[in-house]
């Protein structure tokens, strides 16, 4: 479960994410931030343009999913490419090890500057599923 908002302030985009797991909660904070890129974009990915490997690390599950968008935002403008799925090689709760499959796009409905760390923290709730928010500079 996802939902994304624009909050208050106008330069920003916050987004809440659920997931049953940890990994399935990376997944749905990246196909988040895409919808944010470019929406519907991945709803369409048939193919991939372009794979990345990407290895991140972070002191915590919060950092490393911070660090984790920031590097995959920062190869959607690098190779032009919208990264629609990911496959962890390996995952634990400071290191990561990922493949990130795009397809090249032409042009953003919104542009994001930088993932935040601000009101970002992954906890379980009460449900046993774990959650953060996510605020994007845009």
């Amino acid at each position: 479960m996802m939902s994304v908002h624009f909050d208050v302030h106008t330069a920003d985009v916050a987004m809440r994410v659920k997931a049953k797991t940890l990994p399935r909660l990376f997944q749905r904070a990246l196909k988040g931030m895409n919808s944010i890129l470019k929406d519907g974009f991945c709803e369409r990915f048939d193919h991939a343009d372009c794979v990345m490997r990407v290895e991140v690390t972070g002191p915590d599950n919060t950092s490393l999913l911070i660090n984790f968008l920031s590097e995959a935002l920062a190869l959607t403008y690098v190779q032009k490419s919208i990264f629609c799925y990911v496959y962890f090689w390996e995952f634990s709760g400071n290191h990561l090890v990922a493949f990130l499959f795009g397809s090249w796009f032409s042009s953003f409905d919104e542009e994001i500057s930088s993932v935040t760390c601000h009101e970002a923290d992954i906890r379980r709730n009460d449900k046993g599923q774990w959650e953060t928010a996510i605020i994007f500079d845009v």
